[in-house]
């Protein structure tokens, strides 16, 4: 049986370097006693967050540079396309990885809180099907907006300018009309029925 785990531990470490001396691994690491209800996904990303800063300010006081520059942080609007967020859950995990800087986070958060941090660019709204152009499968059922009786086809040929099997299908995705009419329509544009062979 594994030995219970009492503590959690979290780090950030980094290449730095003063000048005239070799690169260093600089670590920070902060220690949570675990528990039933902690520490929580959301407290080891702040943790993440608030030692990458520390570690920051503390080698720069101290006379050491990155030896590499860190990259610059990546829009809200390329953010919100690359990674979808729905919940700061995944925010934490991403940070924690590596793959948002704090400053990454900290404008994800701002954006599924609500009302964009300050100086972050909105993120263009993705743009939706609309409900009438998407396929009859994906169409809610409160949009059907077909009648209760199957219409004349010459009613319906009027009335949606249909001119070709194609355009009713669509009429039909549409939820327009039913699928009574729609096997009306798709008659009236079949081939032409062949005469029975005399015997």
């Amino acid at each position: 049986m594994a030995p219970e785990r009492t503590e959690v531990v979290v780090s950030v470490e980094g290449e730095a370097a003063r000048t005239g001396e070799p690169p260093r691994r600089l670590r920070l690491e902060a220690r949570f006693p675990a528990s039933a209800s902690g520490p929580t996904v959301a407290e080891l990303g702040e943790a993440i967050a608030t030692l990458d800063r520390d570690l920051a300010e503390a080698s720069r006081l101290a006379g050491f540079a990155p030896t590499t520059p860190p990259r610059d942080d990546r829009t809200l609007t390329e953010l919100v396309e690359t990674y979808r967020p729905r919940q700061s859950e995944l925010v934490e995990l991403l940070l924690a990885e590596g793959e948002l800087t704090s400053g990454e986070a900290e404008a994800l958060r701002g954006y599924l809180a609500g009302p964009v941090v300050a100086g972050a660019p909105m993120p263009a709204r993705v743009e939706e099907i609309p409900v009438t152009d998407r396929p009859i499968a994906a169409a809610p059922l409160e949009n059907d907006r077909t009648p209760s009786r199957a219409r004349p086809v010459t009613e319906l040929l009027s009335q949606y300018r249909i001119e070709s099997l194609r355009q009713a299908g669509a009429v039909r995705a549409r939820r327009q009309i039913s699928y009574e009419e729609y096997m009306a329509l798709k008659r009236h544009f079949g081939p032409p029925e062949a005469p029975p062979a005399s015997t």
